[in-house]
């Protein structure tokens, strides 16, 4: 048997390798079934860019299909976590902000900088951020850890994760699940197959998710973190001969809902300092029990910019209160998104192959926050002069892109080979309202940063791949890729000229990335491999930066590895097991972070370039078929980041002489994350249908969310958790195409936190948003 994803796994497709159920059996068939050996379902991949065997890819990656993304209630980003220790999916200011981390390379925000860990919807870049997503109808997804810079390109310096949306089948058919479950959560998704001849084929899916969010505004009544999304996809193949075939999918989302704000985590103390350097203050200088505006600030009932205590009295109250903010208004969430892309394939020889891969991308999000969780408006998305919008008000960001990719793809004897052109524009517009002490007749602060990035990418690459021998392989690739970065402040930004001429920059970068690896099947079971990598991220301009003698523009960050894996795919004892381990070591140059700094006493932004960090960790994953009806599984991962050489010196930047910032704890980078599930075939005849049992448990240990803990950033450390997940279902009930389940997430009702906002240095404050509660839920799936 053999099954095809759009990327290779290292682990948890393994959930549609075996969990068949127990059923009456003659004596005959028990004997055979004693004497037969669990079946190992051969696993095609393409995470090279070509169909290659799971057990034969020398890449370290995850992948999951649509059955185990449904037997995970996987559902969203946030759930690929536990499917992957090592993956850090956290929040930025709010929960519609997403970004990824693996191996320790991670997003900081508001730095201007790139992702580093890319996102790919049918190999096609899809990296608009700044909202939610419509996670739905996909037959695969797919996380590659490392730097992918040859096949992938720049920017992926920690790897990236690949959405495949499903395609049409030959006959007519789809499916149809009903969600429903705690906080009046209401999901509807399906897709039909529509072949209208055999050249001609069409699938419809479509995706409706609403449900309440788990954090409160005991001000409003209201919650926050809401989802209200809608979502629909085309997709039509057209595949007039054997040697060609035309893919295109469309997608549109429209996306409502609030933001899920984060509580107040930590505040610096006014005239505090942390190891000799003077720490921002200024919400508790403002709203503190000593603020010079009293009473309209600070200590008194609760309300706009008032608290009993303070700010003291209010994180007490928050810390009491798990899941509850108080905030002056709600926070409303507007967004759309649309995509096309196009593959197009054609045959010019038995082993010879042109692709070409086209995409165009259009997404625009307003999201408003009040970035201090808390009743005091220090530090607001909203203006009220200028280009003011008024409470909630919000940041837009809106975004146009497209590229296309051309490869030819063959194979000579021996010899695999692609070789390929790359090229895209994107146009990046972004208005970030500003506003400090908001409840004042005449605000501290009412600015707004309003600016236009364009990035023009071209690139060549190749990659070859050699068989020396039957069992020994050699690939090698690169890639080379120029850019031009183009940045303008637009009329009414805080760092227009003259309100009339806006001021324009413009960078041209180029830099390198390659591959290479080698890989020796020592036999059918067991193969291992040595990769080495290196690639780079963009640099650029960092348009909420003082513009001013290029102060705001960043270097290229550049990062090479080693890898050494090992995969085993065979029998241990009669039990079928895959099992995978990679140990990696990567240096990181120039690496690329966001840093606030007092300049005369006010806080002021830059994105830096830290000199050198060094991640290094192992990664693991197993399955084993104990029986027909048992099967367990764990994955895990190491991670040791640390900065080697930490210092970064602002006196140029700032003006300040003998100013350095110390980078001296590494974020989103738990040392020890991992998982373990048991998946058990319930008992029942054959004709009643297949109902499972699987416990998915996972845990990882204490990470930061600031890189400057020791000096200008203190207490941004979150604790470790472990949450432990169950789902029962029952497959194809009384042999009927319907399929039901109920499920339980966070079982033991853990309080933990998702992920931590480090505003210390620009505020004087720190949040962090909770991970979601127990929630129970149940769903039904029809097939025709």
């Amino acid at each position: 048997m053999t099954f095809r994803f759009g990327a290779t796994s290292t682990m948890a497709i393994a959930t549609a390798m075996l969990a068949m159920p127990a059923h009456a059996q003659s004596g005959a068939e028990a004997a055979q079934a004693k004497d037969a050996k669990p079946e190992i379902e051969e696993i095609v991949v393409t995470a090279q860019r070509r169909e290659q065997s799971l057990s034969k890819v020398p890449v370290s990656v995850s992948a999951f299909n649509a059955d185990v993304l449904q037997d995970r209630n996987v559902t969203s980003e946030q759930g690929l976590a536990a499917l992957v220790p090592g993956l850090v999916v956290k929040s930025g200011q709010n929960s519609n902000q997403l970004s990824f981390t693996l191996r320790g390379q991670t997003l900081d925000p508001f730095s201007g900088s790139s992702p580093a860990v890319l996102t790919y919807i049918n190999d096609a870049p899809m990296t608009e951020g700044n909202t939610s997503t419509a996670f739905f109808d996909f037959s695969s997804v797919q996380v590659l850890k490392g730097p992918q810079g040859t096949l992938f390109g720049r920017n992926a310096t920690g790897g990236a994760i690949l959405y495949e949306t499903t395609k049409p089948g030959d006959v007519f058919g789809g499916y149809l699940t009903i969600k429903g479950g705690e906080r009046n959560y209401i999901q509807a998704q399906g897709a039909i197959d529509l072949p209208i001849s055999d050249v001609i084929k069409l699938r419809l899916a479509g995706d409706y998710n609403k449900q309440d969010g788990y954090i409160r505004n005991v001000n409003t009544g209201s919650t926050l973190g809401d989802t209200d999304a809608k979502s629909g996809r085309v997709t039509l193949v057209i595949e007039p001969s054997s040697g060609f075939k035309m893919t295109t999918v469309a997608q549109y989302s429209d996306f409502g809902g609030t933001e899920g704000a984060g509580g107040l985590y930590s505040y610096h103390a006014c005239g505090e300092t942390n190891n000799g350097y003077q720490l921002t203050a200024t919400l508790d200088c403002v709203y503190g029990m000593n603020s010079p505006f009293a009473p309209t600030l600070g200590d008194g009932p609760m309300g706009d910019g008032t608290w009993p205590g303070a700010v003291a009295g209010y994180l007490a109250w928050q810390q009491a209160n798990p899941y509850k903010v108080w905030l002056s208004y709600d926070l409303p969430h507007k967004a759309h998104t649309a995509f096309v892309t196009n593959t197009t394939e054609m045959e010019l020889g038995d082993d010879v192959m042109l692709k070409n891969i086209f995409s165009y991308a259009d997404a625009f999000a307003r999201t408003p926050g009040i970035l201090s969780g808390s009743p005091f408006g220090s530090l607001n998305l909203y203006n009220n002069s200028g280009l003011g919008n008024g409470p909630p008000g919000g940041e837009e960001f809106s975004t146009k892109r497209i590229s296309n990719e051309l490869q030819l793809q063959g194979k000579s004897g021996r010899l695999e080979y692609i070789v390929g052109a790359y090229y895209s524009w994107s146009r990046k517009k972004e208005y970030i309202p500003v506003i400090v002490g908001s409840e004042l007749a005449t605000p501290l602060a009412d600015i707004a940063y309003y600016y236009t990035n364009d990035d023009e990418s071209k690139a060549l690459f190749a990659q070859l791949s050699y068989e020396l021998t039957d069992k020994l392989t050699v690939t090698a690739g690169g890639r080379y890729t120029w850019e031009q970065m183009r940045l303008r402040q637009n009329p009414g930004s805080l760092f227009n000229l003259d309100g009339d001429t806006p001021l324009k920059q413009k960078a041209n970068l180029k830099d390198p990335s390659w591959t290479f690896n080698i890989q020796y099947q020592i036999n059918p079971q067991n193969m291992v491999y040595f990769a080495q990598r290196g690639s780079f991220r963009a640099g650029g301009f960092n348009g909420a930066v003082v513009p001013y003698n290029n102060t705001n523009f960043f270097k290229n960050e550049n990062t090479y590895d080693f890898e050494l894996g090992y995969k085993f795919n065979g029998y241990i004892g009669g039990v079928a097991s895959r099992v995978n381990i990679a140990a990696y070591r990567q240096i990181v140059t120039d690496a690329q972070h966001s840093i606030y700094a007092l300049v005369n006493g006010n806080p002021a932004a830059f994105t830096v370039n830290v000199p050198r960090k060094r991640i290094q960790g192992v990664e693991f994953d197993g399955n084993f078929r104990l029986s027909e009806w048992l099967e367990v599984g764990f994955s895990g991962a190491y991670t040791d980041a640390k900065f080697t050489r930490n210092v970064v010196d602002l006196s140029a930047a700032t003006g300040v002489a003998g100013l350095t910032i110390p980078f001296d704890t590494y974020t989103d980078a738990p040392k020890w994350a991992g998982s373990v599930y048991a998946e058990v075939g319930l008992p029942v005849p054959e004709s009643a249908g297949e109902v499972k049992f699987r416990t998915d448990v996972f845990g990882q240990k204490m990470t930061y969310f600031s890189n400057n803990e020791g000096s200008i950033t203190p207490r941004t450390q979150l604790p470790g958790y472990v949450t432990v997940d169950m789902r029962l279902s029952w497959n194809n009930v009384m042999g009927s195409n319907v399929t039901v389940a109920g499920y339980v997430k966070n079982l033991f009702d853990k309080l933990y936190y998702n992920s931590g906002y480090v505003e210390g240095a620009s505020g004087g404050f720190n949040t962090a948003i909770w991970g979601a509660p127990q929630t129970f839920g149940a769903e039904v799936t029809y097939r025709f």
